[in-house]
């Protein structure tokens, strides 16, 4: 139960550091490129993902076998990156549409949201033992 507990929390703290690379990659798209809101969005969650999986092997998951990793980031990218943007593009648009909020405010509750499906997604599936 520890174990589980100290994952969720290491987690989290990938998260809300990938969170973080997300929202100033979405800014910067948004303010320089002219990009529509949701394909910014979309590059932002990209770039996001390869953070996170970089520092979910070393942080979150230190103990499962290094041989695995490109078949883990595979299976990564592909499962947590379909679900990471279904998630941040569908619930930000529903959000957006919902309260009328700008599109940063309406991802960070898409995010929060979205949280603890996928890290029980990413423990059981992507980074299994």
């Amino acid at each position: 139960m520890l174990q589980a507990a100290t994952r969720w929390f290491r987690y989290n703290l990938v998260g809300i550091m990938g969170f973080a690379v997300q929202t100033l990659t979405l800014t910067f798209l948004l303010e320089w490129t002219g990009l529509p809101d949701l394909a910014a969005l979309a590059l932002a969650v990209a770039v996001a993902l390869s953070h996170n999986f970089f520092w979910h092997e070393r942080v979150t998951w230190p103990d499962r076998p290094r041989e695995e990793r490109f078949v883990r980031f595979a299976r990564f990218q592909l499962s947590t990156g379909t679900l990471s943007l279904l998630s941040n593009l569908g619930l930000t648009k529903i959000v957006m549409l919902a309260t009328g909020m700008p599109v940063l405010a309406s991802n960070v509750l898409a995010v929060a949201s979205a949280s603890f499906v996928q890290f029980l997604f990413n423990d059981k599936v992507v980074f299994r033992a």
